[in-house]
C-alpha cells in the first residue's frame, strides 16, 4: 500500500512538472485574415512542440478596430498577446513607440532574403527588423477582357492607353450605366494608395534625397490632376467615386457596369465565382504607368506581418510559432485555404501552389513591380500623414481646391506634423 502511494505521489509530481513546463503563447490575429486555417496551424504546431500551447486572441476584422485594441494593450504595458498580426503600415508606428521586440537575432538578413523584398522593407524601422511577412496583397487593374477583345484592344500598359480604350468602349457601347473606370476613392486609406500609384507612375517619390516630403512636385500635381480629369474631363469615373470603398467598386464591376477597375486582389475569387455575371469576362494585370515611365513600380502593396510584443515573457516560444506560420509549407497551406498569397518567394515555385491557386504567379509578377507606402519612414506619424493626404486629395477631387493648392496644403500640414 505504501509503495502504491509512493508511486502515485511520483506520478503527481511528474505530471505537475510537465504542466508547469508548458508555455502558453497568445497570438492576436483576426479570423478574417487566416481564420479558416488557423486552428489547423495551431494543432500542427502544438503536435510538433508539445511544450508550447497556443492561445488565439480573435481580434476584430476591421483593421482600425484591431489597431485601437493593440494600442490600448500596449499603453497598458500588457505582456499579451505575445504575437500580433500587423497591417503592413503598422510596424513603423509600433516600433517607433517601443512596443515591438526587434527580431534581428531571430531573423538574420540571409533569412530575410527568402521573402519578397518590399515586404521586408515595410517591417524595418531605423535599420532593425520588427516583423516577418505573413501574406501579401496589392492593387491590380481588373478589366473586361470581352469588351477589349470586341473592339480590338490589348490590355493597356499606360494610363493614356487606358483612357483611350475606356473612352472608345463607353462611347460605342452606348450604355448609360457603363463606366470607363472605377476604384476606391472614398476618404479611406485606399484613396491614398490610389494616389500613390498615379504618383509613382509619373516617376514621383514621397521623399526626396534629403528626406523632404515632395508630393507637391510637378509629378505629384500631374498625378492628382489626372485623377480629377478621370471624373470631369474624360468622364470615365462617376462623380460618386469619391464615396466608394473597395466593395462598392467591386459590386459595380461585378454587375457589368465598368470597363476597368483598380482594387485589391481579394476580389478575384468573388468576381470569378460561378454566380458572378463577369466570371468568364474578367482578367487582371499590373497597375499602369504613364508614358515615358515604363520602369516605375506602380502596384501599391498591402499585406500582414507578425511581430512580438516587447513585453512578452515568452519571446523564444513566440518566435517558434512565427517561424512555423511563415514557413514554406504553412504559407502554401494558407494560400490554398484562404487565398492569401505567400511572402516567401520559394512557394511561388511550388507546383502545388499553381494547382491550388492558378493565378498566384500572375499576381506575384505584379507584386514584383510593387511599392510600399511610406509607413516605415514616418513611424507613429504615418496614420496622421495618410489622413492629411486623404483629406487634401479629396478636396481636389471635389474641386474645392486645385491639385497644386491641395498638395501644397498637404505638404505644409505634414511638415508641421513632422517638426
Amino acid at each position: 500500500m505504501a509503495l502504491r502511494k509512493f508511486f502515485g505521489l511520483v506520478l503527481v509530481v511528474l505530471f505537475g512538472v510537465v504542466a508547469l513546463s508548458e508555455v502558453s503563447v497568445e497570438i492576436g490575429i483576426s479570423p478574417r485574415e487566416i481564420g479558416a486555417v488557423m486552428d489547423e496551424h495551431i494543432s500542427n504546431f502544438e503536435a510538433q512542440n508539445p511544450d508550447i500551447q497556443i492561445e488565439w486572441l480573435k481580434v476584430p476584422g476591421v483593421p482600425g478596430q484591431q489597431h485601437s485594441q493593440y494600442v490600448t494593450l500596449f499603453f497598458g504595458g500588457s505582456d499579451k498577446p505575445d504575437i500580433i498580426a500587423m497591417d503592413i503600415i503598422w510596424p513603423g508606428e509600433f516600433a517607433s513607440r517601443g512596443w515591438l521586440a526587434p527580431l534581428n537575432e531571430y531573423f538574420p538578413k540571409e533569412e530575410q532574403a527568402a521573402f519578397i523584398e518590399n515586404m521586408i522593407d515595410a517591417a524595418k524601422y531605423e535599420g532593425d527588423v520588427y516583423g516577418v511577412p505573413l501574406y501579401i496583397n496589392g492593387l491590380h487593374l481588373y478589366y473586361r477582357k470581352d469588351l477589349l477583345k470586341k473592339y480590338g484592344f490589348t490590355p493597356p500598359n499606360t494610363w493614356e492607353e487606358l483612357v483611350e480604350q475606356a473612352s472608345y468602349i463607353v462611347e460605342q457601347e452606348k450604355d448609360p450605366n457603363l463606366y470607363g473606370y472605377i476604384s476606391m476613392w472614398g476618404k479611406i486609406e485606399g484613396l491614398f494608395m490610389n494616389y500613390l500609384q498615379f504618383f509613382w507612375g509619373k516617376g514621383g517619390e514621397f521623399f526626396d534625397e534629403e528626406g523632404n516630403v515632395v508630393v507637391n512636385s510637378k509629378e505629384g500635381v500631374e498625378a492628382l490632376q489626372f485623377m480629377v480629369d478621370m471624373i470631369y474631363e474624360y468622364n470615365l469615373a462617376p462623380e460618386s467615386i469619391v464615396t466608394y470603398t473597395p466593395d462598392d467598386a467591386r459590386i459595380l464591376f461585378q454587375q457589368g457596369r465598368a470597363v476597368f477597375m483598380v482594387v485589391q486582389d481579394f476580389v478575384w475569387p468573388i468576381l470569378t465565382a460561378s454566380d458572378s455575371i463577369v466570371a468568364d469576362k474578367v482578367d487582371f494585370m499590373r497597375v499602369p504607368y504613364f508614358e515615358g515611365y515604363p520602369d516605375t513600380n506602380t502596384v501599391c502593396l498591402g499585406g500582414w506581418l507578425l511581430g512580438i510584443n516587447i513585453n512578452s515573457q515568452h519571446k523564444e516560444e513566440a518566435w517558434k510559432f512565427i517561424e512555423y506560420l511563415t514557413s514554406h509549407e504553412a504559407q502554401l497551406r494558407t494560400a490554398a485555404v484562404t487565398g492569401n498569397l505567400p511572402t516567401r518567394q520559394s512557394v511561388y515555385e511550388d507546383s502545388r501552389l499553381v494547382e491550388q491557386f492558378p493565378v498566384a504567379n500572375k499576381q506575384y509578377k505584379d507584386f514584383m513591380v510593387g511599392n510600399v507606402r511610406p509607413s516605415a519612414q514616418l513611424g507613429e506619424k504615418y496614420t496622421q500623414v495618410s489622413e492629411i493626404m486623404q483629406r487634401e486629395i479629396q478636396s481636389a477631387l471635389l474641386r474645392l481646391k486645385t491639385p497644386q493648392r491641395a498638395l501644397d496644403d498637404a505638404v505644409s500640414q505634414i511638415n508641421a506634423l513632422l517638426r
